[in-house]
């Protein structure tokens, strides 16, 4: 009995947390509905996610993500996604045309562009500091942690590019994004990007860059962690 105990727990845990990341999922697809958002949503997941790793609400951490990051994550956003879906369309154009360099050279800079996007959406959850000291930190991510920001952007762009460039793909697997993919992503980006984050945010602290609202979760998360 014990055994079968065991694994009928084991089953249920497993099957609570596919269903809670199931839910977390699709509250951030809600939350994308309106377009403008989605940088948005995307700090609120990563905040989720972060809360979840703390053990606490992942809700509660969706709550604080969406409402404390919302001014720089959306106007964020929609300046990096009118960059990046010019860009995109420029890709598509090649890819589709077979024009081999124009491909390279546009795959290049969305690629930098799409890297960039990421790392200032993953700074203004993690170290919020003012705007000029934002972007220098972003720079600086590109360039510190390459491969691992590079395998971040492509995670959270594969959709948009399967949709653009290889749309059959895109809708055979789009159960996939509609169930858990984001808050898969969300745990992969926060595990490649761990060992980045913490040298950047032990940096921020040390120059005094963080805001003081982060000073004051920071020691909080400190004692809790």
């Amino acid at each position: 009995m014990s055994e079968q105990g065991s694994w009928y727990g084991k089953i249920f845990r497993f099957l609570n947390k596919l269903g809670t990341a199931i839910l977390i999922n699709l509250v951030f697809l809600v939350s994308c509905l309106p377009v403008v958002t989605i940088g948005q949503a995307w700090c609120a997941l990563m905040s989720a996610v972060r809360y979840i790793i703390r053990g606490e609400s992942w809700w509660e951490g969706y709550k604080f993500g969406f409402k404390t990051r919302f001014w720089r994550g959306t106007i964020c956003w929609c300046i990096m996604l009118a960059l990046n879906v010019y860009l995109l369309l420029d890709v598509h154009y090649n890819f589709a045309e077979g024009y081999t360099v124009p491909l390279i050279a546009s795959s290049v800079v969305f690629s930098l562009s799409a890297m960039m996007t990421t790392a200032l959406l993953l700074l203004n959850v993690y170290i919020p500091t003012d705007v000029g000291q934002w972007v220098r930190n972003a720079a600086n991510m590109v360039f510190q942690a390459p491969l691992q920001l590079f395998g971040s952007a492509l995670a959270v762009w594969l959709p948009v590019l399967l949709f653009l460039l290889l749309p059959d793909i895109f809708f055979l697997t789009i159960l996939l994004y509609v169930a858990i993919y984001e808050i898969a992503v969300g745990f992969g980006v926060t595990m490649l990007m761990k060992q980045t984050l913490v040298l950047c945010i032990t940096e921020a602290r040390a120059n005094g860059t963080l805001l003081a609202e982060e000073g004051r979760r920071g020691e909080h998360q400190t004692q809790g962690e």
